[in-house]
C-alpha cells in the first residue's frame, strides 16, 4: 500500500510541475496590455502629434531617447527638433526599435516636460494613409521651421558719395530758419512795448 501511495504522490508532483510549466508557457510574452483606444481617442489623448525622422538614438537608464527632426506639427509645440523618450523594453510598452533615418508619426504625451511615446499611444510609421487620417482630424498642420526673414537691401542712388557740405546743408537751413523766427518774435515783442 505504501508503494501505491508513494507512486500516487510522485504522479501528483509530476502533474503539478507539468501544469505549472503549461501556465508559464501560456502566459503572455508581454506585460504591456493591448490598447483598446481608437485612433481618434489616441489623437485626443496625445499632447503632441507630429511627423519626423529619427536622427539619433541613445540608451539612457531604463529608456531610449530619440532625437527627431520634425517635419510637420499637428498638435502641440515641438519645434524643429524634438527629444522623445520611451521605455527600453516592449514589456514596459516601449518602442525600442525605431530606426534612425526612418519617418514616423508620433503621438507623444507630456511627461514632466519631456515627450514620451509608448506602444499604446499610436506612434507608427509615417505612411501617407496614417498622415491623411491625422490631417482629417487635426488639419494640415504647420511647418516647425520658421519662414526666412527678409533682409533689407540698400540701393545706391548716386555714383559719388555726398560731400560734407552737401550733407550739412539741410541742417544749416533749419538753423537759419530758427534764427529768423527768433528775430521776428523779438522784434514783434519790442513794437508792442510794455503793456
Amino acid at each position: 500500500m505504501d508503494t501505491v501511495s508513494g507512486l500516487i504522490r510522485r504522479l501528483l508532483a509530476v502533474l503539478l510541475l507539468v501544469g505549472g510549466a503549461v501556465v508559464l508557457v501560456a502566459a503572455p510574452a508581454s506585460a504591456c496590455p493591448a490598447s483598446n483606444a481608437s485612433w481618434s481617442q489616441q489623437v485626443r489623448e496625445a499632447d503632441a502629434v507630429f511627423t519626423g525622422t529619427v536622427s539619433d538614438r541613445v540608451r539612457q537608464g531604463p529608456g531610449i531617447h530619440y532625437t527627431v527632426q520634425v517635419d510637420r506639427s499637428y498638435k502641440g509645440d515641438v519645434g524643429e527638433e524634438a527629444m522623445v523618450m520611451t521605455p527600453r523594453s516592449t514589456r514596459a510598452c516601449g518602442l525600442p526599435d525605431l530606426a534612425e533615418g526612418s519617418a514616423y508619426l508620433f503621438f507623444a504625451t507630456d511627461n514632466g516636460g519631456d515627450l514620451a511615446i509608448s506602444s499604446q499611444g499610436g506612434t507608427t510609421g509615417a505612411t501617407d494613409a496614417h498622415v491623411a487620417r491625422v490631417e482629417r482630424l487635426l488639419g494640415a498642420g504647420t511647418s516647425p521651421i520658421p519662414p526666412e526673414t527678409e533682409h533689407a537691401t540698400f540701393t545706391l542712388v548716386a555714383d559719388e558719395p555726398m560731400s560734407r557740405s552737401r550733407l550739412a546743408a539741410p541742417g544749416v537751413a533749419l538753423v537759419l530758419v530758427g534764427l529768423l523766427g527768433l528775430v521776428l518774435v523779438l522784434s514783434l515783442g519790442r513794437r508792442r512795448g510794455p503793456g
